[in-house]
């Protein structure tokens, strides 16, 4: 089927040309436009506008911009230069040499000229872009270098420094084992030589007074060999020796026949000192010690990196740790038991995004103390990232009742937790389109706020009594549907989307509604606008189910299909294939009746279209 070809507005000033065209429902992105220094092309669902401009305007693709608000395309051009055309179009009726064939000619020629350019703008943006990533690749591999270089002068540092105490403690142990090698002095033997009497000389008993006889004390010749000087020495027997008295016996004394002997032959008669050593003492007993290491409450193996981590968390918690019999408990891990430990992994899961795993630790530390009431409040802050309203209310409304409980103790005082748990609670009733209780619940918190409740509390339950009335006039006009007063129905809905058009609820049933009258286009707008809106969370309001669920499905899958069913009504079949195919790809495989109900609704549209 040939394109048609489609209508457009335009304006100029001296510098700018701007044409209009009403797209006709057609999407954004359905839409294509090209320009040249004098030709416009803009090509949209099954219409197609040629423009050969009456003047010139900038060939630079940057100087012209769409676009789309409102279901207009607007398409701005800077003219080459300054002047008012008075016309847009150059129609070749008495312009001597302008017909067909030179259009044709002068629309390739500005299309050749477009292409080039792009091309040369693409390799300009590949080769800056080459250029960029050899630039950073250049940097990264300059900053390693740098930090291996800093690596290797850190190692030649500490290297240098460790060969420095090596040769130190070389030249330290060298010097003691020079010491050491030094050779003691040599014990020296002792001869005990008694003083010969003449014949006439005479001994008396032990017991008769005694004169001190010297003794002469001869070191061994040994000691001078090895190059000591020892001289001799006379001390008294008493004088440090401590020699038996029945050592001197009459034996042992030089008799009147031997005094004419040799020095030598009195050999027999010397005692030398080595003989005198008492003999040492006899081994100890063996024992045994027994040791016993010191218990821990951590079942880790000893770090002397994170003693001081463990210290510091035993020493705040030590009340905490008693109470519930952590310390010196052997049975489980610390981690499965400590509810403080719990929550805090807790924490971090929650802000790493880890929300299921935060849940989890969140459900173990409430499970190990069942006063531990910060854990529910934060659990079901969890349900609420998740989009899971009706868990977190549940959530919510167990941690009010159990931090009502004389016996729970919670920290920053019971009131400013009332007043975090209202407020979540009022997002949860949010969400599931309870509105009323909602606006109790932040009231509720407004009141309970020591400075008066902040302006983002304020706004919300400014936002929330909104919904409220919103949601009261979508209800009376579900209530006039019914009944079949279906144009006031219309002018319910449309008053509660004057106060929210967003509510995507009330966008929804005002499509059926308009679809009851015969109003197709406005039907077909509306289905659009709520298809959107459940395509973006971020800009629909009311109750809307959670994304991937049934309910939500089958709601786009029927505003999916009104809107088709309006397109063929107002005679666009090939956009309501496009639609009907497009719901064909939602509808899950178990639900064969409807697809195939919709696959004849599509071969007969298909055959119109023909």
């Amino acid at each position: 089927m040939a394109p048609l070809t489609g209508d457009y507005t335009w304006t100029e000033t001296a510098t700018v040309l701007k044409v209009n065209v009403p797209l006709h429902n057609v999407p954004a992105k359905s839409v294509d436009c090209v320009t040249t220094g004098n030709y416009i092309k803009i090509s949209y669902g099954q219409w197609l506008i040629h423009i050969d401009l009456y003047g010139t305007i900038s060939e630079d693709v940057k100087s012209s911009k769409a676009a789309v608000k409102n279901g207009t395309l607007t398409l701005k051009c800077v003219k080459d230069g300054k002047g008012v055309w008075g016309k847009l179009e150059v129609d070749g009726k008495g312009v001597e040499g302008v017909d067909q064939g030179f259009l044709k000619e002068r629309r390739e020629e500005g299309l050749e000229k477009r292409e080039k350019r792009m091309q040369e703008m693409s390799e300009k943006a590949k080769s800056k872009a080459i250029e960029e990533e050899r630039m950073a690749l250049r940097k990264q591999m300059d900053l390693e270098q740098k930090e291996r270089q800093d690596i290797e002068n850190l190692k030649e540092e500490e290297k240098t420094q460790a060969e420095e105490e090596v040769y130190k403690t070389f030249a330290e142990m060298e010097k003691k084992k020079q010491q050491n090698a030094l050779p003691p002095p040599p014990k020296a033997r002792t001869t005990v030589k008694l003083s010969k009497s003449p014949k006439k000389a005479k001994y008396e008993d032990d017991s008769s007074d005694e004169e001190e006889m010297p003794v002469k004390v001869v070191k061994s010749k040994k000691g001078e060999e090895e190059g000591n000087i020892w001289e001799d020495s006379e001390i008294p027997v008493n004088g440090g020796y401590d020699l038996d008295r029945d050592a001197l016996e009459d034996d042992d004394i030089d008799s009147e026949e031997d005094a004419g002997q040799d020095e030598e032959e009195d050999f027999d008669n010397t005692i030398y000192d080595d003989e005198l050593d008492s003999a040492a003492p006899a081994p100890r007993d063996p024992q045994k010690a027994t040791f016993k290491y010191t218990p821990r409450l951590f079942k880790t193996p000893m770090r002397e990196s994170t003693v001081g981590q463990e210290k510091d968390f035993v020493a705040k918690n030590r009340p905490h740790l008693h109470n519930h019999g952590l310390l010196n408990k052997d049975a489980l891990d610390v981690s499965e038991t400590d509810p403080q430990w719990l929550k805090g992994k807790g924490d971090d899961m929650f802000r790493g995004g880890d929300y299921r795993g935060a849940i989890n630790a969140y459900s173990s530390a409430f499970e190990a103390d069942g006063t531990f009431v910060g854990c529910v409040s934060n659990r079901a802050s969890c349900y609420l990232k998740l989009n899971e309203p009706a868990r977190a209310l549940a959530d919510l409304t167990d941690a009010m009742k159990i931090s009502s409980r004389d016996d729970v103790d919670v920290k920053g005082g019971k009131a400013a937790f009332w007043m975090k748990v209202l407020v979540k609670r009022g997002m949860a009733n949010c969400q599931l389109g309870l509105f009323h209780d909602s606006k109790d619940d932040y009231e509720k918190a407004l009141k309970l706020s020591s400075d008066g409740g902040s302006e983002g509390l304020k706004l919300d339950l400014d936002r929330v009594t909104k919904l409220c009335k919103v949601s009261d006039l979508k209800k009376v006009g579900d209530e006039k549907f019914s009944a079949g007063d279906v144009h006031a129905a219309i002018d319910l809905y449309s008053e509660a989307l004057d106060s929210d058009p967003n509510f995507v609820s009330a966008v929804s049933n005002r499509a059926g509604c308009y679809a009851s009258t015969g109003q197709w286009s406005l039907c077909s707008e509306d289905c659009t606008k709520a298809l959107n809106l459940l395509s973006d969370m971020s800009l629909s309001s009311g109750p809307v189910p959670p994304p991937g669920s049934e309910k939500r499905r089958d709601w786009v899958v029927k505003t999916i299909c009104r809107r088709g069913k309006a397109k063929v009504e107002e005679g666009d079949f090939k956009g309501a294939v496009e639609d009907f195919e497009e719901a064909m790809k939602i509808i899950p495989e178990g639900r064969q009746k409807v697809r195939d109900d919709l696959q004849d609704d599509i071969v007969k549209i298909k055959k119109m279209i023909c």
